[in-house]
C-alpha cells in the first residue's frame, strides 16, 4: 500500500496536523488501543486535494477510552456517546478552523436483520471496518500510528477510483441493505464531479424498489438534502434521470423552467435558504392529484406539506388575477390562504402575465396593510364586543387597500356608517 504521510503532515492545514499528531500520541500510550485510523471523507478529500471537513477517526480497541483522552488534550467538553459505538467530540468553540466535530468510532462489522433496518454491530479489525462503507472513495483509511505513519489502507480499491473519476459502490447488496445510499450515489457524485460507474447505475435501476421501505422522514430528510446542497440542480436533474424522484412518488417531478429558476438565483445569489421556498420552486406545477400523492409519500409537517399543495391551490385562481378591473381587497382575498411560499414561487417560475405584478404588489405591499382603528377603538364607541368586531376590521381593511379611507377619523367614520345601530353618542 501507498504511504501518504506527506498528506498528514504537509499537505495538511494546521488544524488536522494537531489533532492528527495527537492521535499518534495517543495512540502509542494506550494499551487498550491496537490502531487509530482517520477514515472515509477525509482520507477522500485529502488525495483530491480538497479541503476536508469533520474528522472521522476509527479505533481498533477501545474507542471510548481513545476518545476521552483526545478530548482531554484539545480541552473539549467529553464526548457523547451514541448507540452505535461512535463517540462525537465537539470541536467548534476549539479554534479548529474548518473541524466542528470528530467522529470516534470503534471499527467494527455490521450486519442488517432485514432490508432498510438499522444494522447490528460488532467489534472488528481496520480493514472490515472500510468494507462496510458505502462506496469504494469512502473505504479508505490512513494510518496514525507510530508503526505504519502515513499507510494507506484501501481494500475496495478506492483510490483507484478517486484516479478514475468515478463512484461505485460496494457490492450487489448495498442499496437493498440500504436505500438511502441511492440518495448518497447521487450526491456524491455530483459534489466530487465525478461520474457513477456503468455496475452502479444498473443496480440503482434495479435497486430503485427498495425505496418504499423507507419510512416519510427519511425520504423527506434525503430531498431537503438535495434541495440544500450547493450544486442542488444537479442532483435534481440526475436524480430524475436515474428515477430517484419517481421512486420517492409518482407524483413527483421537477420541470425544466423550476430548475432553470433555482440554478439562476443561485449563481446571483439571491436563492432563498428558506425549505420552503425552495420546496415550493422544485415542486411548482404539480397538479393537485400529484402534490396529494407527494405530501402523502413525505409525510411532513403541514408547514412543510403546505409549500407543496399551496402550488396547485394557487393554480386553480390565479387567472382571475389578470382582470383589469380587479380591487386589490380582491386580490387579498384570493392570495390570503395560500402560502407565501408558493406565491414567491410562482412569481419566479409562472408565466409574465399580468397576474405577476399582482402577486408582487400582494408580497411588498398588500398583505402589511392594516386598519389604524383596533377593536379597542370600536369598543369605545359603543360596539359591542363579538364576531361583529372582527368583522368590521376586515371591512377597514378592504376599504383602506381600496382606497376609500386612508385616516384613522375616515376609518372610524366608515364603521359607524356600516353598523349605526350598535353605535351610541359618546356625548
Amino acid at each position: 500500500m501507498p504511504n501518504l504521510a506527506q498528506l498528514l503532515s504537509s499537505k495538511s492545514s494546521a488544524e488536522y496536523k494537531r489533532v492528527f499528531d495527537l492521535c499518534r500520541e495517543i495512540a502509542s500510550e494506550l494499551d487498550s488501543v491496537d490502531g487509530v485510523y482517520v477514515v472515509g471523507g477525509v482520507v477522500r478529500d485529502l488525495i483530491l486535494g480538497r479541503t476536508p471537513g469533520d474528522i472521522d477517526l476509527s479505533v481498533v480497541g477501545d474507542a471510548r477510552v481513545f476518545a476521552e483522552a483526545l478530548a482531554s488534550r484539545l480541552r473539549a467538553s467529553s464526548p457523547v456517546e451514541s448507540q452505535f459505538l461512535t463517540f462525537k467530540i465537539p470541536t467548534s468553540n476549539l479554534g479548529l478552523e474548518g473541524i466542528s466535530s470528530i467522529d470516534v468510532v470503534n471499527a467494527r462489522t455490521e450486519t442488517y436483520a432485514g432490508p432498510a433496518a438499522l444494522p447490528d454491530i460488532t467489534p472488528a479489525g481496520i480493514e472490515d471496518d472500510l468494507k462496510r462503507r458505502d462506496f469504494t472513495v469512502n473505504s479508505m483509511g490512513i494510518s496514525l500510528n507510530d508503526g505504519g505513519w502515513g499507510t494507506l489502507i484501501d481494500p475496495m480499491k478506492g483510490f483507484g477510483d478517486i484516479m478514475r473519476k468515478r463512484v461505485k459502490v460496494h457490492t450487489y447488496s448495498s442499496y437493498e441493505l440500504d436505500p438511502t445510499r441511492i440518495f448518497r450515489t447521487v450526491r456524491y457524485a455530483v459534489r466530487l464531479g465525478f461520474s457513477i460507474d456503468t455496475y452502479t447505475t444498473e443496480l440503482i435501476s434495479t435497486s430503485l424498489k427498495h425505496i418504499d421501505r423507507l419510512s416519510g422522514a427519511r425520504v423527506r430528510h434525503e430531498f431537503e438534502l438535495m434541495l440544500t446542497e450547493p450544486k442542488r440542480v444537479e442532483i435534481l436533474r440526475r436524480s430524475e434521470e436515474l428515477g430517484l424522484l419517481a421512486a420517492i412518488s409518482p407524483g413527483l417531478r421537477i420541470g425544466s423552467k423550476a430548475l432553470q429558476v433555482l440554478e439562476s438565483q443561485a449563481e446571483s445569489g439571491v436563492l432563498s435558504s428558506d425549505l420552503s421556498d425552495l420546496l415550493a420552486i422544485a415542486t411548482f406545477g404539480l397538479n393537485d392529484a400529484e402534490a396529494r400523492m407527494t405530501v402523502d409519500r413525505f409525510d411532513g409537517s403541514s408547514d412543510w406539506s403546505e409549500s407543496i399543495t399551496g402550488n396547485a391551490e394557487l393554480a386553480k385562481h390565479v387567472a382571475i388575477l389578470d382582470q383589469d378591473n380587479l380591487r386589490p381587497s380582491e386580490v387579498a382575498e384570493i392570495l390570503t390562504p395560500i402560502p407565501l411560499a408558493s406565491v414567491r414561487a410562482y412569481i419566479v417560475v409562472g408565466p409574465p402575465l399580468p397576474r405577476r405584478d399582482r402577486l408582487v404588489d400582494y408580497i411588498d405591499r398588500i398583505r402589511f396593510v392594516k386598519p389604524n382603528l383596533t377593536g379597542d377603538d370600536l369598543l369605545a364607541i359603543g360596539i359591542p364586543q363579538g364576531p361583529v368586531i372582527g368583522q368590521l376590521i376586515e371591512m377597514i381593511r378592504r376599504a383602506k387597500l381600496d382606497g376609500q379611507v386612508s385616516s384613522k377619523q375616515e376609518e372610524l367614520e366608515f364603521a359607524k356608517s356600516r353598523l349605526p345601530g350598535f353605535l351610541t353618542d359618546p356625548s
